[in-house]
């Protein structure tokens, strides 16, 4: 009976999760490239609460004795990969943020420079 229950509420949780993904999609609150990454891990949590038999099977093959534990363990790991990907990502940005950051102050200084030329130009007629 408790088995069934924490099915259910995997179950649950996994459709919620794919719900609140899509919606979040639907509004632009999500880009549709990050998205894939939280579809994929919902849909792979949903399958694996449904299919109870393949379950059965995976778990001891991870060497987890209570099967649907491992439907935490797959949530974990998946988390996991989703932070390492969103870190990659941060990484990327801080970088382009920087160079850009760098790009704007180089031309900033040509503007002032220009400036101050087209001062000195008007000063001298």
């Amino acid at each position: 009976m408790l088995t069934d229950r924490l099915t259910l509420f995997v179950s649950v949780a996994a459709f919620g999760l794919l719900l609140l993904v899509l919606e979040m999609v639907r509004r632009r609150a999500l880009a549709e490239k990050y998205s894939l990454l939280w579809l994929l891990m919902a849909g792979a949590i949903l399958m694996l609460a449904v299919a109870r038999p393949a379950l059965d099977r995976i778990a001891p093959v991870l060497g987890i004795y209570y099967a649907p534990s491992a439907l935490f363990v797959v949530g974990f790991v998946g988390l996991l990969v989703i932070l390492l990907y969103f870190s990659a990502v941060i990484t990327r940005l801080t970088r382009q943020n920087r160079i850009e950051a760098q790009q704007i102050g180089i031309l900033q200084a040509r503007i002032e420079a220009l400036e101050k030329s087209l001062v000195q130009s008007r000063d001298e007629e």
